[in-house]
């Protein structure tokens, strides 16, 4: 059976750096990626998830507007 999943990742970016995190694989390898993931069927929307993914991943909490705003 194919699997589908909705996916969407973040670009954060303040006083001219980019916010990455830190991934480790199965394998013991770590990677660096935007902040981001799997958007759950309980989500209202796409941005309703990411913004649950961005705060999961880096305790960020984010307003979505036109342009998301982060408050720390």
């Amino acid at each position: 059976a194919e699997h589908r999943w909705t996916v969407a990742g973040a670009v954060v970016e303040r006083d001219g750096g980019l916010l990455l995190v830190c991934n480790r694989r199965r394998n013991g390898s770590l990677d660096w990626s935007t902040p981001g993931g799997v958007i759950d069927p309980t989500d209202a929307s796409v941005l309703e998830g990411l913004t649950r993914e961005v705060e999961e991943e880096t305790g960020l909490v984010v307003d979505v507007g036109p342009v998301i705003e982060v408050f720390d």
